[in-house]
């Protein structure tokens, strides 16, 4: 069991960490093992704060409920697959093919084939869990639906988006398990 929750604004808020901290308390019943957010602002940069805790025990100390942002993707993790560790911690943010971050709830029970799938087409998986395996196939299939577009067309909205749906649809034909995610592109 874990929780991940996805949230995006129309402007920038000064209040987003604060948020985002009652938000994944709301959550905490669904997994106290580690908690993380990535809060973006206005540019494609992303502030990743993740740690073993509970939401209540370490959103503070991280210093999420100090965050500004407009664009919100949070967990609260009851580990499944791999150690209760950093590492392990959700968001994962990814820069392999193209640039991602995400977080996911639920079990992908083919996750050790995937890790050494994507591995051999040159991710770098730095974890065992198996929400990484799946930011990571959303990646790799969003890179291929860009890479299919013309240079000046990538940076049309439209066009992400449209390569969004196919990336989620490509790599849900390859996830084995029950889950449910949530999947930025900055």
């Amino acid at each position: 069991m874990c929780g991940v929750i996805g949230l995006v604004y129309a402007a920038s808020r000064d209040d987003l960490g604060q948020v985002a901290d009652r938000l994944l308390r709301t959550l905490e019943y669904r997994g106290y093992d580690s908690t993380g957010a990535a809060i973006q602002g206005d540019d494609t940069a992303v502030d990743l704060r993740k740690g073993v805790g509970a939401p209540s025990k370490i959103l503070g100390p991280l210093g999420v409920t100090k965050l500004a942002g407009r664009v919100l993707c949070g967990q609260v993790r009851w580990a499944t697959f791999g150690a209760v560790d950093e590492q392990n911690a959700q968001p994962h943010v990814v820069r392999c093919k193209t640039y991602l971050y995400g977080a996911h709830n639920g079990n992908v029970t083919n996750c050790d084939a995937l890790k050494l799938w994507l591995e051999d087409e040159g991710h770098a998986v730095r974890s065992d869990n198996d929400g990484e395996m799946v930011v990571h196939l959303v990646e790799h299939f969003f890179a291929l639906a860009l890479e299919a577009r013309g240079t000046a067309e990538r940076r049309d909205v439209e066009v992400r988006r449209a390569a969004m749906r196919e990336a989620i649809v490509a790599a849900g034909e390859r996830l084995v398990g029950g889950f449910a995610a949530v999947i930025v592109d900055p």
